[in-house]
């Protein structure tokens, strides 16, 4: 497995520096730390970043929300936030980048840590690149893309986050909380989104079996 690379957008060193041992000691490669939007695209241009984590309220001409919505532009790199603020005009203001999630400040490094790792679940950061053989179909891990015959499956991106979930656990039960949190960020339950989901997806991959397990979760079998 690859080291993910994170570049680290903060303007308060001691928060940042903090951050960085944090990551560092659970085996990720903080590549910098970028106080300013310059400094970020800099550290973009030069090197290959897995991963943002982008503080909402830097100083500069732009803040972390435009900084992270210009690299998207050029670069496609999940965004984690980190922001002192939770509330809805803050949400909203975020909402024009496709975020992956968001740490409140102040925060417990374990949610730090499950955040990242829930990045690195959805955007299959941290896999190998060969693709896997499931039955009649090709995966590809990295892109997240399922093949067969050649052509891709058209999936949507909830699709390929929860077939990418099932089959980075093949053949283990995944639970439905884990799912829940990991597709729709928190850990409540969504059963009718999951039938819904499940019922599309068992549509357009009709070869592979995915086995439900009643009030538990899903496995699949490979």
């Amino acid at each position: 497995m690859k080291k993910i690379k994170i570049l680290i957008i903060e303007d308060m060193m001691l928060t940042a520096q903090k951050m960085k041992r944090t990551l560092q000691l659970a085996g990720y490669d903080v590549v910098a730390i970028a106080s300013k939007s310059e400094q970020a695209i800099e550290v973009m241009l030069h090197n290959d970043i897995d991963l943002i984590i982008a503080d909402i309220n830097i100083k500069g001409e732009l803040n972390g929300i435009q900084t992270a919505q210009l690299i998207q532009k050029n670069f496609n790199v999940p965004v984690i936030f980190l922001t002192s603020y939770h509330d809805d005009s803050t949400l909203e203001e975020a909402s024009i980048v496709d975020f992956t999630g968001y740490i409140v400040k102040p925060y417990l490094d374990s949610h730090l840590l499950r955040e990242v790792k829930l990045a690195s679940f959805r955007f299959g950061l941290s896999d190998k690149i060969e693709p896997i053989s499931l039955n009649n179909y090709i995966y590809d891990s990295k892109n997240k893309a399922l093949f067969k015959d050649s052509k891709q499956v058209k999936l949507t991106k909830k699709e390929e986050q929860f077939l990418h979930i099932l089959i980075q656990n093949k053949n283990t039960l995944v639970s439905n909380e884990y799912i829940d949190l990991v597709l729709w960020h928190d850990s409540m339950t969504y059963d009718e989104n999951r039938r819904q989901l499940l019922f599309r997806l068992r549509k357009k991959i009709p070869d592979l079996e995915i086995q439900t397990i009643k009030g538990e979760g899903y496995i699949l079998k490979v």
